[in-house]
Protein backbone atom coordinates (compact mmCIF):
# COMPACT_ATOMS: atom_id res chain seq x y z
CA UNK A 1 0.00 0.00 0.00
CA UNK A 2 1.56 3.31 -1.03
CA UNK A 3 2.22 6.12 1.40
CA UNK A 4 0.60 9.37 0.93
CA UNK A 5 3.31 12.22 0.74
CA UNK A 6 1.14 14.24 3.06
CA UNK A 7 1.30 11.83 5.67
CA UNK A 8 5.27 11.72 5.29
CA UNK A 9 4.93 15.62 5.76
CA UNK A 10 2.90 15.65 8.17
CA UNK A 11 5.35 13.04 10.29
CA UNK A 12 8.26 15.69 9.10
CA UNK A 13 6.31 18.60 10.60
CA UNK A 14 6.11 16.69 13.62
CA UNK A 15 9.53 15.83 14.35
CA UNK A 16 11.24 18.98 12.89
CA UNK A 17 8.39 20.92 14.91
CA UNK A 18 6.90 22.81 12.20
CA UNK A 19 3.75 24.85 12.85
CA UNK A 20 2.22 22.94 9.67
CA UNK A 21 2.08 19.72 11.44
CA UNK A 22 -1.32 20.50 13.73
CA UNK A 23 -3.18 21.97 10.25
CA UNK A 24 -1.78 19.10 8.61
CA UNK A 25 -3.35 17.02 10.98
CA UNK A 26 -6.85 18.96 11.16
CA UNK A 27 -7.26 18.24 7.44
CA UNK A 28 -7.54 15.07 7.52
CA UNK A 29 -10.74 13.46 6.96
CA UNK A 30 -12.03 10.09 8.95
CA UNK A 31 -11.02 7.71 6.09
CA UNK A 32 -7.61 9.37 5.78
CA UNK A 33 -6.91 9.66 9.59
CA UNK A 34 -7.15 5.52 9.60
CA UNK A 35 -4.71 5.88 6.53
CA UNK A 36 -2.04 7.87 8.47
CA UNK A 37 -2.36 5.87 11.53
CA UNK A 38 -1.45 2.94 10.00
CA UNK A 39 1.62 4.30 9.12
CA UNK A 40 2.47 6.29 11.88
CA UNK A 41 2.32 3.12 13.67
CA UNK A 42 4.82 2.09 11.08
CA UNK A 43 6.82 5.23 12.06
CA UNK A 44 6.85 4.44 15.58
CA UNK A 45 7.78 1.03 14.75
CA UNK A 46 10.92 2.29 13.01
CA UNK A 47 11.56 4.81 15.93
CA UNK A 48 11.49 2.26 18.67
CA UNK A 49 14.17 -0.15 17.49
CA UNK A 50 16.62 1.25 18.58
CA UNK A 51 15.07 2.00 21.94
CA UNK A 52 13.64 -1.36 23.13
CA UNK A 53 14.61 -3.92 20.40
CA UNK A 54 12.42 -6.53 18.20
CA UNK A 55 11.06 -8.21 21.23
CA UNK A 56 9.50 -6.77 24.48
CA UNK A 57 7.73 -7.84 27.10
CA UNK A 58 4.40 -6.15 28.59
CA UNK A 59 6.34 -4.72 31.61
CA UNK A 60 8.60 -3.07 29.25
CA UNK A 61 5.80 -1.91 27.11
CA UNK A 62 3.80 -0.36 30.07
CA UNK A 63 7.06 1.61 31.70
CA UNK A 64 7.51 3.03 28.07
CA UNK A 65 3.39 4.10 27.80
CA UNK A 66 4.36 5.96 31.78
CA UNK A 67 7.20 7.37 30.50
CA UNK A 68 5.90 9.06 27.45
CA UNK A 69 2.41 9.72 29.34
CA UNK A 70 4.27 11.42 32.37
CA UNK A 71 6.82 13.64 30.06
CA UNK A 72 3.32 15.03 28.22
CA UNK A 73 1.83 15.79 31.33
CA UNK A 74 4.73 17.49 32.37
CA UNK A 75 4.54 19.63 29.31
CA UNK A 76 0.88 20.40 29.44
CA UNK A 77 0.05 17.81 26.44
CA UNK A 78 -1.47 15.08 28.59
CA UNK A 79 -2.06 11.72 26.53
CA UNK A 80 -3.69 8.52 27.52
CA UNK A 81 -1.19 5.98 28.30
CA UNK A 82 -3.37 3.29 28.16
CA UNK A 83 -3.82 4.22 23.97
CA UNK A 84 0.38 4.93 23.96
CA UNK A 85 0.37 0.85 25.15
CA UNK A 86 -2.05 0.08 22.70
CA UNK A 87 0.08 1.14 19.82
CA UNK A 88 3.38 -0.88 21.37
CA UNK A 89 1.14 -3.79 21.72
CA UNK A 90 0.20 -3.84 17.97
CA UNK A 91 3.71 -3.21 17.15
CA UNK A 92 5.11 -5.94 19.40
CA UNK A 93 2.06 -8.36 18.83
CA UNK A 94 1.26 -8.24 22.48
CA UNK A 95 -2.69 -8.94 23.28
CA UNK A 96 -4.44 -5.79 23.21
CA UNK A 97 -6.17 -3.66 25.91
CA UNK A 98 -9.22 -2.51 23.80
CA UNK A 99 -11.02 -5.26 22.83
CA UNK A 100 -14.48 -4.06 23.19
CA UNK A 101 -14.63 -0.56 22.19
CA UNK A 102 -12.62 0.80 19.55
CA UNK A 103 -10.33 3.52 20.52
CA UNK A 104 -11.35 6.86 18.04
CA UNK A 105 -8.59 7.31 15.37
CA UNK A 106 -8.26 10.74 16.39
CA UNK A 107 -7.24 9.56 19.79
CA UNK A 108 -4.91 6.80 18.45
CA UNK A 109 -3.16 9.93 16.37
CA UNK A 110 -2.91 12.20 19.03
CA UNK A 111 -0.99 8.77 21.08
CA UNK A 112 1.04 8.07 18.24
CA UNK A 113 2.12 11.71 18.09
CA UNK A 114 2.91 11.72 21.22
CA UNK A 115 5.51 8.48 21.01
CA UNK A 116 7.05 10.08 18.61
CA UNK A 117 7.83 13.45 20.05
CA UNK A 118 8.94 11.49 23.00
CA UNK A 119 11.50 9.50 20.77
CA UNK A 120 12.17 13.09 19.20
CA UNK A 121 12.94 15.09 22.29
CA UNK A 122 14.91 12.48 23.95
CA UNK A 123 17.30 11.05 20.61
CA UNK A 124 19.16 13.66 18.60
CA UNK A 125 19.52 11.58 15.63
CA UNK A 126 15.65 11.54 14.60
CA UNK A 127 15.29 15.19 13.36
CA UNK A 128 18.84 14.39 11.45
CA UNK A 129 17.99 10.82 10.14
CA UNK A 130 14.48 11.70 9.66
CA UNK A 131 14.41 10.57 5.96
CA UNK A 132 16.25 7.01 6.47
CA UNK A 133 13.30 6.90 9.24
CA UNK A 134 10.25 7.78 6.89
CA UNK A 135 11.78 5.43 4.05
CA UNK A 136 12.25 2.76 6.49
CA UNK A 137 8.78 3.05 7.39
CA UNK A 138 7.36 3.26 4.00
CA UNK A 139 9.16 0.40 3.43
CA UNK A 140 7.48 -1.75 6.57
CA UNK A 141 4.36 0.09 6.32
CA UNK A 142 4.28 -1.42 2.59
CA UNK A 143 5.51 -4.88 4.17
CA UNK A 144 2.88 -4.75 6.55
CA UNK A 145 -0.36 -4.43 4.27
CA UNK A 146 0.50 -7.29 2.10
CA UNK A 147 -0.64 -9.93 4.13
Amino acid sequence: MRVEPRFRDQIRCLVLKDRRAKALDEALSPADRIAFNDFLVSVVAVLLAPRLGDRCDIEDLAVFSDEVAARHRSERRPVNEFVVEEILRHIYGVPRLFRTVPVPPAVVSGAGAAIVRHLNNTDVGVVADIDRVLDAAEDLHRRRNRQ
